[in-house]
C-alpha cells in the first residue's frame, strides 16, 4: 500500500483522537477484552487529557506555537513532526514540546511528542536505510509524511520479554550476510518454534513479512494509533538476523494483542487522585500471533550492526523531548513541595529550605543542560538540525529520581497518609471536625489543604508515584551500561596528557 494523503486532516483534534481509538483493536485488561478504551474507566481519564491537549493545537492562543503549515498539503501539522533545519526551527519545535510537558506536569513519558521524534529520527537516517535494503527505499520518508499529515499518536516497543536473556537471540551477529531476498523466498527453518519468546520474522511473503513473538514495554499502547517496533541498545546485538526489525504497525492489526498492566487510574471511594486519574499512560505487553506487516511499513530488517549503529541518531530528538519532560516533572515537585512546606508553615525552617533548595538545584541543572544542548545544536548528515548530546542528562535523571521522591515525602511527613476523602468533606456530620482539625476553623482552607495533600500523596506515595519513579529510572535503559558507555565515549585524552606531563618531572 502507499500512504495516500488525500484524506489527511493535519493536526489532531480531541474528538478525532477519541474516534480513532474505536477501531476494533484487541486490548485485554484483568482477563477481559476491552471493547472501547475511550469509555473504560481504566483509560478514560487519560483519553480525555490527551484529547484536551490535542484541542489546544487549534486554539488562537497556541495554534502557532504547536502547529505549522504543511508545504505539501496546506494542513496545519504538529511541530512534533517538524524536521528543523535551523536553530530557530529547533527552538520552535522545543516550544511545542514544552507545552505538552507543562500541560501534563511532566508526568507522561510517552506523550505523542516523544515517539513522533523517533519517526523524525528514521527520516534523518533515511539514506542509510535505503542503502541497507533498496527494496525498502523511501519508506522512512513516506511514513514520516503519513504520520505528520495525520498527527498519528504513536507508542513504541523496543524490548524483549524479561525471561531467559541468555538465549541465542542475544550476542554477536553470527550471520553477517543479509539473507533477505526482498519478495518472498526467505523463511525460518522452524517458523513455528515457540522456544524463543522475542519477536522474530517467521517468513516473507509477496506483500510483506509475518512475525511471531512478544515485545515490551509498550507505554501508551492501548491509547495509541500505531506502534513503532525496533530495538533498544540492550537488545540491538542479535545472534540471529530474524530478530532484527524496524517497522510500524496499526494497533488494530489482526493478530496483535495488547495486554495491559493493573491500572493506576482506578481507586476506591472519593479519595482524590488527580495525577493517576489523568496521567496513567498504561504499560503493556504486545503479542504478535502471525502478524502481517506490509513492506512499506518496514524500515530495516536483519542487520544487527546497523540497528545498533543508527539507534543513537534515531533517538536524538526523542531524548530532547524526554529531557524537556524531566524538567517539567521536577518543577512540578518544586511547586508541590513548596506548597506543602507553606501549608505547614515550615518553609522558613533551615532544614526544609535546604531540601527545597536541593530540588531547585536539580531543576536548574536540567534547565541549564537543555540550554547547553540548544547551544550545541548542529545539522546531521541527513540535514536535520538536532540538539547537542544529552546522553549524560538521562543518566543524571535516573540518579536523582528517587531522591526527588524522598524529599517530597520528608517535607510532607505523616500528614500525607491521613487525608480525608471528598465524601468526608461533604458529610455534614464530619465536616465540623475536619474544619477544626485541618482548617483551623476556616471552612474554605479545609478543602484546599486536603486536596493539596491528596495531590502530594498521588505524586510521591501512591502506586502511581512508585510506577513513575521506576519508569524514570529505567526508561532510558540500563543505567550501569549507560554510565559505562558514557565513560567510553568521553574525550579525556587532552586532560590526561596534561596530567601525564605534570607528573613526568620531579615535583
Amino acid at each position: 500500500m502507499s500512504f495516500d494523503l488525500t484524506d489527511a486532516k493535519g493536526a489532531m483534534t480531541g474528538q478525532r483522537y477519541i474516534e480513532s481509538l474505536r477501531d476494533g483493536r484487541e486490548v485485554w485488561l484483568d482477563g477481559e477484552r476491552v471493547h472501547d478504551v475511550t469509555t473504560h474507566p481504566a483509560f478514560s481519564g487519560m483519553v480525555q487529557e490527551m484529547a484536551r491537549i490535542y484541542d489546544l493545537q487549534h486554539t488562537d492562543k497556541l495554534r502557532d506555537a504547536m502547529t505549522f503549515e504543511s508545504t505539501e498539503t496546506g494542513n496545519r501539522i504538529s511541530y512534533s513532526y517538524s524536521l528543523p533545519t535551523t536553530r530557530e526551527e529547533l527552538i520552535a519545535r522545543k516550544r511545542n514540546s514544552e507545552i505538552w510537558m507543562q500541560e501534563s506536569f511532566g508526568q507522561l513519558g510517552r506523550t505523542p511528542d516523544f515517539c513522533s521524534a523517533v519517526v523524525c529520527g528514521w527520516y534523518d537516517v533515511r539514506d542509510e536505510l535505503d542503502k541497507l535494503a533498496p527494496r525498502l527505499a523511501g519508506n522512512a520518508v513516506n511514513f514520516h509524511r503519513f504520520c505528520a499529515e495525520n498527527d498519528i499518536a504513536l507508542t513504541h516497543a523496543i524490548g524483549d520479554p524479561q525471561v531467559d536473556r541468555t538465549s541465542v537471540t542475544q550476542g554477536e551477529n553470527v550471520a553477517p550476510d543479509n539473507p533477505w531476498v526482498g519478495v518472498g523466498g526467505y523463511s525460518l527453518e522452524n517458523p513455528d518454534d515457540d522456544m524463543a519468546t522475542a519477536l522474530k520474522v517467521t517468513k516473507e511473503v509477496t506483500g510483506g513479512i509475518v512475525l511471531k513473538g512478544a515485545k515490551q514495554l509498550a507505554t501508551l499502547a492501548p491509547l495509541a494509533n500505531e506502534c513503532l517496533v525496533y530495538l533498544s541498545a540492550t537488545f540491538a546485538g542479535r545472534s540471529q538476523n530474524e530478530y532484527v526489525q524496524w517497522f510500524s504497525i496499526p494497533m488494530n492489526t489482526p493478530g496483535l494483542v495488547t495486554l495491559c498492566r493493573e491500572p493506576l487510574s482506578q481507586n476506591p471511594g472519593s479519595y482524590g487522585h488527580p495525577f493517576s486519574h489523568r496521567f496513567d499512560e498504561q504499560d503493556a505487553m504486545m503479542y504478535f500471533n502471525d502478524v502481517f506487516v506490509p513492506w512499506d511499513r518496514v524500515m530495516m530488517l536483519y542487520n544487527s550492526d546497523a540497528a545498533a549503529r543508527l539507534l543513537g541518531r534515531v533517538n536524538v530528538l526523542a531524548g530532547y523531548s524526554s529531557n524537556i519532560r524531566l524538567y517539567e516533572r521536577i518543577r512540578t515537585f518544586v511547586g508541590v513541595v513548596t506548597l506543602l512546606a507553606e501549608a505547614n508553615e515550615i518553609d522558613e525552617v533551615r532544614d526544609v529550605r535546604d531540601k527545597l533548595g536541593e530540588l531547585v538545584s536539580y531543576a536548574e541543572m536540567v534547565r541549564l543542560a537543555i540550554r547547553g544542548m540548544d547551544a550545541d545544536a548542529a545539522l546531521t548528515p541527513g540535514g536535520v538540525m538536532v540538539p547537542g548530546d544529552g546522553f549524560a542528562l538521562g543518566i543524571f535523571a535516573a540518579q536523582i529520581s528517587k531522591r526527588v521522591l524522598d524529599i517530597a515525602q520528608q517535607v510532607g511527613g505523616l500528614e500525607l497518609l491521613s487525608q480525608p476523602s471528598e465524601k468526608d468533606l461533604a458529610n455534614p456530620e464530619l465536616r465540623p471536625y475536619l474544619d477544626k482539625l485541618i482548617g483551623s476553623g476556616d471552612t474554605s482552607a479545609t478543602a484546599q489543604r486536603v486536596r493539596l495533600f491528596r495531590l502530594a500523596y498521588d505524586l510521591c506515595i501512591s502506586t502511581f508515584a512508585t510506577r513513575q519513579e521506576v519508569y524514570e529510572y529505567w526508561h532510558r535503559g540500563d543505567v550501569t551500561r549507560n554510565r559505562s558507555n558514557l565513560y567510553g565515549r568521553y574525550d579525556r585524552g587532552q586532560v590526561m596528557e596534561r596530567i601525564k606531563k605534570l607528573i613526568s618531572e620531579p615535583m
